[in-house]
C-alpha cells in the first residue's frame, strides 16, 4: 500500500509540484520522503519533455505555423528578456508544473540544455519551499 501511494505521489509531482505537496501530506508521508519523491517525479516529467519537446515543437510549427503561438510567445520572449534562461528556469517549474514549464521554455528558447539544468534546479527549490511551507502549516496548526 505504501509503494502505491509513492507511486501516486511521484505521478502528482511530476504534472504539478502545488498539487502533490499536500498529497504527500495527506498519505503521511515525512518531509523527506515527499521531497524526494516529488524531486524524481518532476526531474523525470522535465527530462521527458526535454527529449521529445524538439520533435513536438517542430510537428506543432509544421501544422501551425507562427501564427498559432501568437501574442502568447511575445509575452514570452518579453519574459525571456526580462529574466533570462536562468530565470525562466527557476520561475516556470513553480508557476505552470515540470511539464509545461518546459514545454514553453523549449517554444522559446534557443539553448534548451541550459534550460535543462535550471528547470532541475528549479524543480528543487520550489519542492523544497514548498514542503517546508507545508510542513509549518501542518505543525503550526
Amino acid at each position: 500500500m505504501i509503494f502505491l501511494h509513492l507511486l501516486i505521489l511521484f505521478c502528482v509531482g511530476s504534472f504539478g509540484l502545488w498539487m502533490a505537496v499536500p498529497v504527500g501530506l495527506t498519505y503521511g508521508f515525512s518531509p523527506w520522503v515527499i521531497a524526494v519523491t516529488i524531486i524524481l517525479g518532476s526531474a523525470s516529467s522535465t527530462i521527458l519533455v526535454y527529449i521529445f519537446g524538439k520533435r513536438v515543437k517542430k510537428y506543432v510549427m509544421s501544422k501551425r505555423g507562427e501564427r498559432y503561438l501568437g501574442r502568447s510567445k511575445a509575452k514570452m520572449y518579453s519574459y525571456l528578456n526580462k529574466y533570462g534562461v536562468i530565470g525562466l528556469g527557476l520561475l516556470l517549474p513553480g508557476v505552470f508544473g515540470p511539464m509545461l514549464g518546459m514545454a514553453i521554455g523549449i517554444a522559446i528558447v534557443r539553448n534548451t540544455r541550459r534550460l535543462l539544468i535550471w528547470s532541475l534546479i528549479g524543480n528543487v527549490l520550489w519542492t523544497v519551499l514548498l514542503v517546508g511551507i507545508g510542513t509549518l502549516g501542518i505543525t503550526i496548526f
